[in-house]
């Protein structure tokens, strides 16, 4: 095999390093996230799952309104 197709090890090191930065930096993401949810939202069914992010919407709508609402009446409109 000829010297010049072989990377220099120091090339390869500093490969390995960037890809293990990015593996550590999944992991930190992750800790804060609670797989059991995950977990049980993954049992339901795609309509279940439907349905319950659809009434997530519909009460995020709703909180929007309310605060139209109390801003209008702080205003005195």
């Amino acid at each position: 095999m000829r010297a010049w197709l072989v990377p220099p090890l120091c090339v390869i090191l500093i490969r390995m390093r960037s890809v293990a930065a990015k593996v550590d930096a999944i992991g930190d993401h992750m800790r804060g996230v609670d797989r059991t949810l995950l977990r049980e939202n993954l049992k339901l069914t795609f309509e279940q799952r439907a349905e319950k992010h659809l009434r997530a919407l519909q009460m995020v709508e709703e909180l929007r309104r309310a605060g139209k609402k109390l801003r209008q009446k702080r205003d005195g409109r």
